[in-house]
């Protein structure tokens, strides 16, 4: 290892982890300052200014202040090429993210709107991609991209969109509940609340959870992804079977509170996923449990 002071052994998460020491932070790169920045700058090159002409216009179509919108990705650190760099944009906030959502949504219906959904070549890229790196097949990688509305086309550029709770939303805090892995698990379940399944983890409220189809594992309440590709998936009702890292959540006197499976741990590599039982072939509702 060469550089050993930016990985530590989490206890909370019984795992090892990748962080920067506080004392050796030398900048921290905003996206919302980034983005507002590009609006306030004379000179900007093509991308900056598609990556202006986007956030413009989930502003004003999802009624959602530019103040809540941010860039990130290569864009951030300025380092990205105008000939095959992405716009990946920041949402602030669980309501502006459910607005943003929604007028993508519309957006993707608008024709000349200048946004789209990935087709083509494009398309067949990124499922080959995902069945790649993910133990999926390609139809089911097409199937899944149908739930996908956080990532399209906007003039001929790819890009994605990335909701994120601002400090008053976040209800956990570091080191208040302590994760115990219990091995790697397949299982069915049984969504009853995805109202979080937007953020980074994404989490699923669940019940009705079976392991192997036969016992029923009393006690798991929540389905979380590290992984980003399976946020947003699944809706109210629906019933999906993941793989994960089975864990129990402890508080601080080490009693425990509930258990959780895990997508997206370095045990599972790779293997884990989250399938929603039966894709729908169409565009889902933005309905989100209560």
């Amino acid at each position: 290892m060469k550089y050993p002071k930016y990985v530590f052994r989490s206890e909370p998460y019984s795992t090892q982890l990748s962080a920067v020491p506080l004392d050796a932070i030398e900048y921290h790169f905003r996206p919302d300052e980034r983005l507002r920045d590009l609006r306030d700058a004379t000179q900007l090159d093509s991308l900056e200014r598609k990556t202006i002409g986007l956030a413009s216009l989930l502003s004003e179509a999802g009624g959602v202040s530019m103040d809540r919108l941010g860039v990130t990705g290569s864009i951030l650190v300025d380092a990205h090429s105008v000939r095959f760099s992405d716009i990946d944009l920041v949402v602030y906030g669980r309501n502006e993210s459910r607005r943003v959502k929604e007028a993508l949504l519309m957006l993707y219906e608008r024709e000349g709107s200048g946004v789209e959904r990935l087709k083509g070549k494009r398309l067949w890229t990124w499922c080959k991609e995902q069945s790649i790196v993910h133990p999926f097949a390609i139809r089911e990688a097409r199937a899944l991209y149908v739930r996908k509305w956080n990532k399209g086309v906007f003039n001929n550029t790819i890009f994605s969109i990335h909701p994120t709770k601002v400090e008053e939303e976040a209800t956990e805090r570091y080191g208040e509940e302590f994760y115990k892995p219990q091995g790697i698990i397949e299982a069915t379940a049984r969504v009853i609340d995805s109202t979080d399944s937007y953020f980074m983890p994404a989490i699923y409220t669940v019940d009705d959870v079976q392991f192997n189809g036969l016992t029923h594992l009393d006690g798991v309440d929540k389905v979380v992804s590290f992984e980003g590709l399976y946020a947003d998936i699944a809706e109210y009702g629906e019933k999906i079977t993941v793989r994960g890292k089975l864990e129990q959540v402890l508080d601080r006197a080490g009693s425990l509170k509930y258990q959780r499976i895990l997508v997206g741990s370095s045990e599972a590599r790779a293997s884990d996923y989250i399938k929603v039982n039966k894709l729908s072939k169409g565009t889902r509702s933005t309905k989100h449990g209560d």
